[in-house]
């Protein structure tokens, strides 16, 4: 049986239209499109966003520096409302595609959920660097996207990269340096005894970027200080306002592989835009798991695009559906809804 955490209204003998996996921008925004085309979606949603770390909502009209988790709570509020959508604050653990084409998953409670449909919308898992004060300094002074994060640096007095990982390559390295180079009078790109990269990148130099090749040790903050320190295997320290770096990526689920769904290392799951379906039938993806833009209007995009999707190959069905004063309508009668996909 499902826990006593488990909403409510969620049925487990029911066959939703579409069940996602994933609860937070990616996944509200495609059942919000879902429902407004009067398909039923249950939400598995563990609580954990990729974006814990993020303490204000950044690129996204109407929510700026506001507190992420008031934004998908209210998102959720709004989808509870229309009594099509159903929530599971659970993990799912299993998932296979049956005889029929419909699918089932198994959550951490071990009940059974039944769907037309899948969506992952889980995010990803961030691999940080054997790099010792990374993790700890990661998300406050170590930034990964001069968008999100730039423009509370401004006017900083210098900056550095760390050119490791996605990061070790020429035209990124330099790319993401520049970006940065909007926020500080210098950037220095450190290339941790990496000195053909080091070479490269010193042809490429224009004003205010730097190159260090030395060999990292550590990053650490002096007491009483904002700023991060970056310490070298040779003794010496540099002091900056901030970091710049991209760790590398995997989708933190095994469900797809489980679906036979074919990813990408370092990307994520294959789609096909716009509609973002994935190489196995009736299963799609959105958000960070299935693109390299991570953050939050491309999730509500790419969410409402496979909410589309999503409902055009499912049928209608007839629903008693309660409009915004209370009264029962029904919403048509029962047929194949025309796919009308314009896959690129």
């Amino acid at each position: 049986m499902p826990s006593a955490t488990t909403t409510v209204t969620a049925n487990p003998r029911e066959l939703y239209d579409v069940i996602i996996i994933g609860g937070s921008y990616a996944g509200l925004s495609a059942a919000l499109t879902l429902y407004r085309a009067t398909h039923k979606c249950l939400i598995f949603d563990s609580g954990i966003p990729r974006n814990a770390l993020s303490t204000k909502t950044r690129l996204t009209s109407g929510w700026e520096g506001q507190d992420p988790q008031k934004m998908r709570d209210t998102s959720k509020a709004e989808l509870e409302g229309s009594g099509l959508v159903d929530f599971i604050p659970l993990p799912v653990q299993k998932a296979k595609k049956n005889s029929d084409g419909t699918f089932e998953v198994v959550d951490s409670d071990c009940e059974t959920w039944r769907g037309r449909k899948i969506l992952f919308s889980t995010g990803v898992q961030e691999i940080y660097p054997e790099l010792e004060g990374y993790a700890e300094n990661y998300g406050t002074s170590i930034y990964y996207c001069m968008f999100c994060f730039g423009y509370e640096q401004r006017g900083s007095r210098s900056a550095g990269l760390i050119a490791v990982g996605p990061l070790a390559h020429p035209g990124h390295a330099i790319t993401n340096a520049q970006d940065a180079l909007k926020f500080a009078k210098c950037v220095t790109i450190y290339t941790n005894n990496n000195p053909s990269l080091a070479e490269e990148l010193s042809k490429k130099l224009e004003g205010g970027l730097r190159v260090n090749d030395q060999k990292l040790k550590r990053l650490f903050k002096e007491q009483d200080s904002d700023d991060i320190s970056v310490e070298f295997e040779s003794g010496e320290k540099q002091s900056l306002s901030f970091l710049v770096h991209k760790p590398d990526l995997e989708v933190n689920t095994a469900l797809p592989a489980q679906l036979g769904v074919e990813c990408t290392p370092g990307l994520g799951i294959n789609v096909i835009p716009p509609f973002n379906k994935t190489t196995v039938d009736g299963v799609y993806a959105a958000g960070d798991c299935c693109s390299p833009l991570r953050m939050i209007p491309n999730a509500l995009s790419m969410g409402a695009f496979a909410g589309c999707g999503l409902a055009r190959e499912l049928p209608r069905v007839v629903r008693e559906i309660k409009d915004q004063n209370g009264a029962t309508k029904v919403n048509g009668s029962v047929g194949i809804a025309e796919s009308l996909f314009i896959e690129t």
